[in-house]
């Protein structure tokens, strides 16, 4: 195993805390580790997360499948819909660096949970409008996590009359988003912001190394940021149990994850600019290619790392 000495873990996300747990489970003495987290507290209001099966499998490689079975809901598959609710296609059952400012990503998006489930929101489905899309997506206690979007030049959505508006920007949406709609009661329910990405030459310099979105955050319509961070926790554990120094870990860290988050961003991107194109070019080609799309998109993540 790589001379690590000791650690310093920046971030107690999810890649940073997996991060953790992998160096302890695979022989690291957990004394060379400190995480060290801005936030005082751990907020869960207006956030859900979509883990697919490779953010599960390293969950359960980490010893916490029986946790996140009980504190989640879960998603046999994803449909998509036109704005009125009628199905398009449904699918995927089986399967330091200097200062860098993230690229936008054209949408500006809403993300709320609401504590009731709107009638037929037992899997993971997205309505798609022109210019808009809103997901609904079943949360564990019966909860339901809504995100919403906005193909838009970035704008400033204050807190005071929020709600107001964002009903407004989606009132024509028809299946289970006017039930969702009225369940939320007050504007900081509404957690507003821009997609953004990040892509780096660089994942690591010297001794410093990133993981998860610090190194290659994409746009969220893939549902694998933190699927993939806990990844990149894993395969960076494995690298320095196995390399000789330091350097070789790190450089074979980035060999073994760029393609695999390199995928990620570049079928991100795309869903993006798709979710949002007219109804009149998106519909027939979901119709029509849909589930196979679905298919191809997901397949190289089904592997192993």
């Amino acid at each position: 195993m790589a001379e690590v000495g000791r650690m310093l873990i920046v971030g107690g996300g999810m890649g940073g805390l997996s991060l953790a747990v992998a160096l302890e489970r695979q022989g690291s003495a957990p004394e060379i580790a400190e995480i060290v987290e801005r936030g005082s507290t751990w907020p869960a209001l207006g956030a859900g997360i979509a883990l697919h099966a490779n953010g599960v499998r390293v969950l359960r490689t980490l010893g916490l499948g029986d946790e996140i079975e009980a504190a989640s809901g879960a998603l046999p598959r994803w449909s998509f819909l036109d704005q009125a609710g009628e199905l398009l296609c449904s699918t995927v059952r089986g399967l330091v660096m200097g200062s860098l400012t993230p690229g936008f990503a054209g949408t500006m998006a809403w993300r709320s949970v609401v504590p009731t489930r709107p009638a037929g929101v037992d899997h993971l489905m997205v309505l798609m409008g022109d210019g808009r899309f809103f997901g609904l997506v079943p949360v564990g206690d019966g909860q339901t996590y809504g995100f919403a979007g906005l193909d838009a030049e970035r704008f400033d959505d204050p807190v005071a009359g929020r709600l107001e508006r964002f009903r407004g920007h989606f009132e024509g949406f028809g299946g289970p988003v006017p039930e969702y709609l009225a369940a939320l009661g007050d504007d900081a329910q509404l957690h507003f912001g821009p997609i953004e990405w990040v892509d780096l030459d660089r994942w690591h310099d010297g001794r410093v190394v990133l993981v998860g979105d610090a190194a290659h955050a994409a746009p969220p319509h893939m549902g694998e940021g933190g699927s993939m961070a806990m990844e990149d926790a894993v395969v960076l554990a494995e690298s320095l149990r196995a390399a000789d120094t330091v350097a070789s870990a790190l450089d074979r860290y980035v060999e073994r994850r760029r393609p695999r988050a390199g995928w990620v961003q570049e079928q991100s991107r795309i869903a993006s600019k798709a979710w949002v194109l007219p109804p009149a070019v998106r519909d027939g080609a979901l119709r029509e290619r849909g589930d196979q799309m679905l298919r191809d998109r997901y397949r190289p993540l089904a592997a192993a790392l």
